[in-house]
C-alpha cells in the first residue's frame, strides 16, 4: 500500500513537473533589459522635447500601449518620460498609445501622425516613441505647417530611414537614434547612454550613420 502511494506520488510529481516544463518552454521569461539604460532614454526624450517647448505649446505624445503587448524596454522608456515631465510641471496634452505586435516594425502608422500633426501648432512638441513621420512630398504640402518633432529611432531604424530627408523636410527636429557600432553591453565605467543612443539634430547631421545598401 505504502509503495502504491510513493509511486502515485511520483507519477503526479513527474506530470507538474512536465506541465510546468511545458508552460516554460512555450511562455518564455522575456530577456532582462537594462532598466537604467532605457530610464535615462526616457528622460533624454523629454530633456529634448522641453527644449524646444515655447510659452502656450503642447505636447502630444505617440508610443507603444503596454497592453496587449507590453515590451518592457518600451515601457520604461515611456514611464521616465512621463515622470520627467511631471518632475519638470509640464504635462501632456494628447497621448496616442498604439497597440502594436512587438514582432512588428515599430514606425508609427502614418494616418495615426499625420492626425497629430494636423492637430498640433507650430509652437507644439509631438514626441514619437515609434519613429518619424513618413510622409510623401505632396502629405507634407498638405499639412503647410509643420509641428516641431521629437523621435526616439531606435534599433536598425537610423540605417533604415533617410532621416537626413526628413530632418531637410522640417518634419523631425531632433532625434534620439541607437548607435549602429554600439557594444553588444556597454563599459560600467562609462555613461550607458552615451555609448549606445545619440541626439541628433540640425546641427550635427553628419553624425547620422549611412544608409543600409538595399539588394
Amino acid at each position: 500500500m505504502a509503495k502504491a502511494k510513493l509511486i502515485n506520488w511520483l507519477a503526479g510529481a513527474t506530470i507538474a513537473a512536465a506541465v510546468a516544463w511545458l508552460y516554460l518552454f512555450f511562455n518564455p521569461s522575456p530577456p532582462a533589459i537594462d532598466r537604467s539604460l532605457h530610464k535615462e532614454v526616457g528622460e533624454v526624450m523629454a530633456a529634448e522635447a522641453i527644449k524646444l517647448l515655447e510659452p502656450g505649446g503642447r505636447l502630444f505624445v505617440i508610443a507603444r500601449a503596454k497592453e496587449p503587448f507590453l515590451v518592457p524596454a518600451a515601457a520604461a522608456q515611456f514611464d521616465a518620460f512621463m515622470r520627467a515631465l511631471k518632475k519638470s510641471g509640464k504635462t501632456v496634452t494628447t497621448q496616442r498609445l498604439l497597440k502594436i505586435d512587438p514582432l512588428r516594425v515599430a514606425n508609427a502608422p502614418t494616418g495615426d501622425f499625420i492626425e497629430l500633426l494636423r492637430k498640433a501648432q507650430p509652437n507644439d512638441v509631438i514626441v514619437s516613441f515609434m519613429g518619424p513621420p513618413l510622409l510623401s512630398n505632396e502629405q507634407v504640402q498638405r499639412l503647410g505647417k509643420q509641428p516641431r518633432v521629437v523621435a526616439l529611432c531606435s534599433g536598425a531604424m537610423p540605417v533604415q530611414l533617410d532621416l537626413r530627408k526628413i530632418f531637410e523636410a522640417q518634419l523631425l527636429r531632433t532625434a534620439v537614434i541607437s548607435r549602429p557600432n554600439a557594444p553588444a553591453r556597454p563599459d560600467a565605467s562609462k555613461k550607458a547612454f552615451d555609448q549606445m543612443f545619440a541626439v541628433i539634430t540640425s546641427a550635427n547631421l553628419a553624425e547620422l550613420p549611412p544608409l543600409a545598401v538595399r539588394h
